[in-house]
């Protein structure tokens, strides 16, 4: 019997890894954010015809956590899935030959 995987994902996203020292500001026309002291606060803004919606998160990182950027919607979030760069990833898969 063979093996299979799930065809791995290879669409690649522009983030950031966190570090204690990063600090970063990003507005757009629903979105603040600032990031300071390993620290990502978001301000989320919705508006359709008949309602508005505002969203205050604040997350607490930990330094190495990658942040993606959306720069259409939601601006930098961390992502539920564990990121790699292309390096890491050939690397695992390397690994399962």
């Amino acid at each position: 019997m063979e093996r299979y995987l799930t065809k791995p994902d290879i669409t690649m996203y522009p983030g950031i890894v966190i570090d204690k020292n990063t600090k970063l500001e990003y507005k757009n026309d629903k979105v603040e954010q600032t990031l300071e002291n390993l620290t990502l606060k978001t301000k989320m803004v919705i508006k359709t015809e008949n309602m508005e919606s505002e969203y205050i998160t604040t997350l607490f990182l930990n330094e190495g956590d990658v942040l993606i950027f959306e720069e259409e919607d939601r601006g930098y979030i961390k992502p539920v899935e564990e990121m790699y760069t292309i390096e890491q990833a050939i690397k695992e898969l390397e690994c399962i030959k």
